[in-house]
């Protein structure tokens, strides 16, 4: 009899709970369950749990979600997709190798980059040297000597020059001096060969005596002329001959030759001036800075062919494949889709607002899927969504975000099944 009554008053006091929860015969949302109650049938979905320790447990049904949501692999870069390497269903981990793209030019373009930071170290040392030259200039004996050698040479052949161009010129003098005789010879041959061909003189044929005197007078006048014209053509061609022997460009040269050994002789004992190793330092400046720039190139470069191969971002299972090998892609056209499924949620679809007060974040979940109803998941409770998502009867309904993990079971997004809250 005693035992009746309590039973009378246990389930007197259940009725006043479910009373206060605002509970009616017909909702069952979510439910309150004591520890202590009687052994009753429940339903096969979920295997019940283990009680709670704060007496109060509060049912929920809901999802498996993924905490990350799909995430779109793509190339920063265009390019023919050379190879693929992974399929749906694949599971890749952090830096795993999605695809790769032809990368030909672009180690060309490596490869040119690598040649010009090369000249452009050269240069850079180059110029360096330079500078360095002039700011630690000391005069240097040798190159000195070797100037003033250079230069007493270059003197002595201007010397020979002048000289071969003066006994050039007396030449010319004595050969001009044999062509004015020559002419003044053609002329009085010419005149006493005029005077012997005078016409006026063919009288003189008539007598024997004077005939032959001026037959003889003609010839010797004859032969004198002709002596004459051949004695200034050679004149005149020795002439030429000696006019020939001067050579003033001989002379220009060795006089060029000269200036240009006395600057050689000035520079080296001259120190560099102050423009100079301003100059210089500019000349410096300047290759340091196309050194940079040439290292960049490099850098953009091999960040090209970096960039023809895709890493996976983030762990996790391929869903699909967007593209086939050989096609063209551009930069951010996706390769595939890739979910992380190594963080799960389970979110909760139907739990009554009348149940939360009794929850709040870091409250201890057991989880039950439907895939694997003889099997308990640890969860947290992580927050309760701001938003209502739906009423069941006069209650509306908000979700309850629950941390799970289970390395066992093979648990992926989209699973449903039933959460059981150790309520306060």
């Amino acid at each position: 009899m005693k035992v009746k009554n309590l039973f009378a008053i246990f389930g007197l006091i259940l009725t006043l709970l479910l009373a206060a929860c605002g509970g009616r015969p017909g909702d069952a949302i979510a439910t309150a369950v004591p520890d202590n109650a009687p052994d009753t049938e429940t339903e096969a979905e979920p295997t019940a749990t283990r009680p709670s320790q704060s007496g109060v447990t509060i049912l929920a049904d809901g999802s498996v979600v993924a905490v990350k949501p799909v995430l779109a692999v793509s190339f920063t870069a265009s390019g023919r997709l050379l190879e693929l390497a992974v399929e749906p269903g694949d599971v890749v981990a952090v830096g795993d190798l999605i695809a790769t793209l032809d990368d030909e030019a672009l180690r060309d373009n490596v490869t040119n980059a690598e040649f010009q930071v090369a000249q452009s170290e050269l240069n850079l040392t180059q110029t360096q040297a330079e500078l360095d030259r002039l700011l630690t200039w000391e005069p240097d004996e040798t190159a000195v000597a070797l100037a003033e050698a250079n230069l007493a040479a270059a003197q002595a052949q201007l010397e020979n020059a002048q000289a071969s161009d003066a006994v050039a010129g007396n030449s010319v003098t004595q050969a001009n001096v044999s062509v004015a005789q020559a002419e003044r010879q053609l002329a009085d041959a010419q005149e006493a060969y005029n005077t012997a061909f005078d016409p006026g003189r063919e009288w003189e044929l008539g007598d024997p005596f004077r005939k032959q005197l001026l037959e003889n007078e003609r010839e010797a006048a004859t032969r004198n002329l002709q002596f004459a014209e051949e004695n200034l053509r050679v004149a005149r061609a020795n002439y030429s001959l000696a006019a020939a022997g001067i050579n003033n460009d001989s002379a220009l040269s060795a006089q060029a030759s000269v200036i240009n050994a006395q600057q050689a002789l000035e520079n080296a004992q001259k120190p560099p001036t102050a423009e100079q190793i301003e100059s210089a330092q500019l000349n410096v400046q300047q290759a340091e800075l196309s050194l940079q720039q040439s290292q960049l190139s490099l850098a953009q470069a091999q960040d090209a062919i970096a960039d023809a191969e895709l890493l996976a971002p983030a762990a996790g299972t391929v869903l699909s494949v967007e593209v086939a090998e050989g096609a063209m892609v551009g930069a951010g056209s996706p390769i595939i889709t890739l979910l992380d499924t190594t963080q799960l949620e389970f979110h909760t679809n139907n739990l009554s607002e009348r149940d939360l007060a009794r929850i709040a974040p870091g409250q201890a979940v057991q989880v039950t899927l439907k895939a694997y109803p003889n099997d308990v998941i640890e969860g947290t409770v992580v927050r309760i969504g701001t938003q209502a998502t739906g009423t069941v009867g006069d209650a509306a309904v908000f979700p309850v975000i629950i941390s799970i993990s289970s390395e066992e079971l093979d648990i992926r997004p989209g699973m449903t099944g039933r959460a059981e809250i150790a309520g306060e």
